[in-house]
């Protein structure tokens, strides 16, 4: 069984790196980690990018702009 890890990211720079970290070295591997960016102004869409590039499990779905809640 699969397990989708669903990951809201908007201006989390300082943080995300610690959270991708966490759910990536849990001993369950057959997840997938989907993290959604929702056009935030710092650094972290560089970040789940980077993560994205090195483990196949982690995808990145962007939505451009903030669109609030």
């Amino acid at each position: 069984m699969k397990i989708s890890v669903i990951i809201p990211v908007y201006n989390v720079e300082k943080y995300i790196a610690a959270c991708l970290d966490s759910v990536i070295s849990q001993s369950y591997k057959n997840i997938e980690v989907i993290c959604v960016d929702d056009g935030g102004s710092d650094g972290t869409r560089a970040i789940v990018d980077s993560y994205a590039a090195k483990d196949e499990r982690v995808k990145v779905l962007s939505y451009g702009e903030n669109r609030g809640q």
